[in-house]
């Protein structure tokens, strides 16, 4: 069973073209935040930081750890999809230290590599099954803000058309959430000749080894939908806490606005944050929520630009208790056990 021991944890390898493609990222997130305060008066959003609420901070952070646990149970479903089963204890462990190198380290070498890198010792005879849960949970991930946006985004869409680049980011994201959402609903809701129909269009591709291990993860998840869904609902779940995390923040700063307003273009953030341009998405963030911000309540920049880097210090804090497990924790090799 998994827990404290004395082995040594996966190693992480940083290459030179990660480390090349890191300074590439950091440039560029201090491009965009030069630009950012070019356009502000810093010493305004120095003063919004300082004078920052410590309460709503607090409970952001209570917020971001809880979605640890969220993101180690919903592991733990799609782990039992495939008959492995590994201790809830240790999944959740491996994702907070998965936080931890998504925040400090380039590319693949983040959160997902590293919790490939983990599962592959808790599971050594079904390593590669193991590792598609990982991909597999990333794709949910990033479906769950896609379709959170698509039902967000219509209930402040004229606001958000008011700028002509709002609208076609959100345009652009509601569209992918719209697809997401009836395809979602087709799988879910159609029965077995469909799921057959698909497998045989799968089925019908030149034949090698990924083609039959798509059709035999194809045939597990619609045997599964149950489990699917529970999956599906925590990702949505985890979003929504992300939006209420980005609220605090903003009421720490003082930007008294709904719940509801965040939820229009937070998910659209979020989405943003997903795309490998710049480390734990800095300066991203920083200029999509003061458009955002902006645009859909007026609220000034520095007020904005302030309330984005309480979410980068929350982020943060949730980020570096994956390092104290880094060094503590140290998973016992062992066979995964068969769930029935």
């Amino acid at each position: 069973m998994a827990g404290l021991c004395v082995k040594p944890g996966p190693s992480l390898i940083v290459t030179k073209r990660q480390i090349a493609f890191l300074l590439a990222k950091i440039a560029f997130a201090a491009a965009v935040l030069t630009w950012l305060f070019h356009k502000v008066d810093a010493s305004r959003v120095l003063n919004s930081i300082r004078g920052a609420a410590r309460a709503p901070i607090l409970l952001g952070i209570m917020l971001g750890l809880f979605t640890i646990v969220i993101a180690g149970w919903r592991w733990r479903r799609w782990l039992a999809i495939f008959a492995i089963d590994i201790p809830l204890r240790s999944l959740i462990c491996i994702a907070q230290i998965g936080q931890f190198f998504l925040m400090f380290l380039p590319g693949p070498v983040g959160d997902d590599f590293t919790r490939m890198l983990y599962i592959s010792r808790l599971a050594p005879g079904r390593v590669g099954e193991a590792c598609t849960t990982v991909l597999l949970d990333r794709c949910t991930g990033l479906a769950s803000i896609l379709v959170l946006a698509a039902l967000c985004i219509p209930w402040q869409w004229s606001l958000l058309a008011a700028s002509q680049q709002t609208h076609w980011m959100a345009l652009v994201i509601l569209c992918a959430g719209a697809a997401l959402f009836v395809f979602g609903a087709l799988f879910f809701l159609t029965g077995h000749p469909t799921h057959q129909w698909f497998e045989k269009r799968l089925r019908s591709l030149p034949a090698h080894s990924l083609r039959d291990e798509a059709a035999r993860i194809w045939g597990l998840l619609c045997i599964n939908k149950r489990r699917l869904a529970q999956v599906f609902a925590a990702a949505l779940v985890t979003q929504l806490l992300l939006c209420v995390l980005f609220y605090l923040a903003g009421i720490s700063v003082g930007i008294r606005l709904p719940l509801l307003s965040w939820l229009t273009f937070v998910p659209i953030v979020l989405a943003a944050n997903a795309l490998p341009l710049t480390v734990a998405g800095l300066g991203v963030r920083e200029y999509l929520l003061v458009l955002f911000l902006g645009v859909t309540a007026h609220v000034e920049g520095e007020r904005a630009l302030a309330a984005s880097f309480v979410v980068f210090a929350i982020i943060l804090a949730v980020c570096l208790f994956g390092g104290l497990l880094y060094i503590f924790y140290r998973p016992a090799q062992r066979l995964a056990a068969v769930v029935t």
